[in-house]
C-alpha cells in the first residue's frame, strides 16, 4: 500500500533535484557576470583595457560547463590511479606471503627491494 507513496516521493525528489541543479547553474552564471562587471569597472577606473565575456555566446557557456567538469574528471582519474596502486600493493603482499613463509610468524621480514611493475 505504501509503494505508490514511495514512488511519488522518489519522483518528487528527482524533480526538485533537477530544479536545484538548474538554479545553481543559473546562479553561477549570474555570479560570473557580476564578477566580470566588477572587474571591468575596476580595470576601467585604473585606465586599463576592459575584459568582456558574452554569457549568451554558446562557446562561453560550453567553456564554463567544461571548466566545471574538469575537477571531477581529474579527481576521478586520481581515484582510479590510487585504486590501481592499491591493487598492485595487494598483489605484492600476497606474493610475499606465499614466497616468504616467516612473515606471519615474525621470523622473517618482507622484502622492499622488488621494483614495481608499471
Amino acid at each position: 500500500m505504501t509503494d505508490p507513496l514511495d514512488a511519488v516521493g522518489n519522483t518528487t525528489k528527482a524533480v526538485t533535484k533537477g530544479y536545484a541543479i538548474g538554479s545553481a547553474g543559473l546562479a553561477a552564471l549570474v555570479l560570473f557576470a557580476s564578477y566580470t562587471d566588477i572587474l571591468n569597472n575596476t580595470l576601467h577606473g585604473a585606465g586599463l583595457v576592459s575584459v568582456t565575456f558574452d554569457l549568451t555566446a554558446p562557446p562561453v557557456i560550453a567553456g564554463l560547463l567544461l571548466g566545471g567538469i574538469m575537477p571531477f574528471l581529474f579527481g576521478s582519474l586520481a581515484m582510479l590511479a590510487v585504486g590501481r596502486a592499491a591493487g598492485e600493493v595487494v598483489i605484492e603482499v600476497r606474493r610475499q606471503f606465499r614466497e616468504i613463509p616467516g612473515i606471519m610468524d615474525g621470523t622473517a621480514k618482507p622484502s622492499t627491494a622488488r621494483p614495481w611493475r608499471w
